[in-house]
């Protein structure tokens, strides 16, 4: 048997001490570096990062398919509570299942909506980023055509949940389980039609359903595709558009003009979008009121003048605008002129009644109060 003296297994004790530190020390440290990178990834990924909730599909209130827009590629991540007592999951679909059923609970809806969404994107955000790259933004991206932009590339994931963590797990469908978010139309025109492969896509514009600023033989347009969760708008827009251009008024109403139809693919096959005049514009009158109000007494009555003007003329030919607010009134940046936009119907809470939406009185009612919101 070995014996040593009390000063040398002092010494040994003391070495394996501070080797055990430095050991832990550089566990520490690797694991510190390996967070920075992971963050530094995430920062690099966030900086020109387009993500956005398209739609959400439910299927008996449980299965629900959130398809999410991330980078120009479509991610459809399938969500359905588990029995477990720690899973978050579980009582936001019921709360957002909850919200859909009550019509007037949108809040609520929107909030349970977001808290799913910010599960998904903090559990999938390192398998999105390399499928979906972040691209700089500016002039220089190459222009995409209408087609793909309104079909991308497409990536299915389950959303898995142990107790608190979650995690989304890749699948590969034989074929694909998405359907497409554009349905045909009724048309009575000889518009000319034009294939959305042809047809070049600038940006995505504000609004409900699909609308897009797009480019046909260098000229600008916007499209309007009909899409399941709203199927009217567009085909009601459609339809007064047609009716104001056949009207005795067509060079008075100063409304976006009907320019031609979005097919899928050939001219014999279904319209599913319209091409309307693109409307030049940097502002409209659904700014601030301390910004409107900024603004020269004679530029704000000669607006108001306008809006009641052209509600005037629409009714005259049995055309009703149907969701008037400020919003949809563009002041044309090269003529200082409104010209009133979206005519898919609908209400809007402080400007049109529920009761009152698509009819002449309820467009009175919002002429009435974008009146008082300009202050004339």
């Amino acid at each position: 048997m070995l014996l040593f003296s009390p000063r040398l297994t002092s010494f040994v004790n003391t070495l394996i001490t501070n080797i055990s530190r430095n050991i832990l020390s550089c566990l520490q440290s690797n694991s510190e570096l390996k967070s920075m990178a992971v963050d530094e990834d995430r920062a690099l990924w966030e900086k020109n990062l387009r993500f956005s909730t398209q739609r959400v599909d439910g299927e008996d209130g449980h299965r629900h398919d959130f398809t999410i827009m991330c980078n120009g590629k479509r991610f459809v991540v399938t969500v359905c509570p588990t029995p477990h007592p720690e899973d978050p999951i579980t009582p936001l679909l019921s709360q957002y299942n909850k919200a859909f059923l009550e019509d007037d609970d949108d809040e609520n809806l929107q909030k349970a909506q977001d808290e799913i969404e910010d599960i998904i994107y903090e559990a999938g955000w390192r398998k999105f980023a390399p499928l979906a790259p972040g691209m700089e933004r500016g002039p220089l991206n190459p222009p995409i055509s209408l087609h793909f932009a309104i079909n991308p590339e497409t990536f299915y994931f389950h959303l898995v949940m142990d107790g608190g963590n979650a995690d989304v797990i890749q699948e590969h469908p034989s074929r694909s389980k998405y359907v497409p978010s554009y349905l045909a139309i009724n048309v009575t025109s000889n518009l000319p039609r034009y294939s959305a492969r042809e047809i070049l896509f600038t940006k995505k514009l504000m609004g409900t359903g699909y609308i897009a600023k797009v480019s046909v033989n260098r000229q600008d347009m916007c499209c309007k595709m009909l899409v399941p969760t709203d199927g009217k708008a567009v085909q009601r827009e459609y339809e007064c558009l047609k009716k104001i251009a056949d009207s005795k008024h067509a060079s008075s109403i100063k409304a976006p003009r009907l320019i031609g139809f979005v097919v899928n693919g050939g001219d014999d096959e279904g319209v599913i979008g319209i091409l309307e005049e693109y409307i030049p514009h940097t502002m409209n009158l659904g700014g601030s009121q301390s910004d409107i109000k900024a603004a020269a007494s004679e530029r704000r009555r000669k607006w108001a003048e306008q809006v009641r003007r052209n509600i005037e003329l629409l009714h005259e030919i049995g055309v009703v605008w149907g969701d008037g607010k400020p919003e949809n009134v563009l002041i044309n940046s090269e003529t200082d002129d409104c010209c009133l936009v979206d005519f898919g119907g609908s209400w809007t809470d402080g400007w049109v009644d529920a009761k009152l939406m698509e009819t002449k009185v309820g467009d009175e009612q919002a002429l009435t109060r974008i009146f008082d919101f300009l202050g004339v």
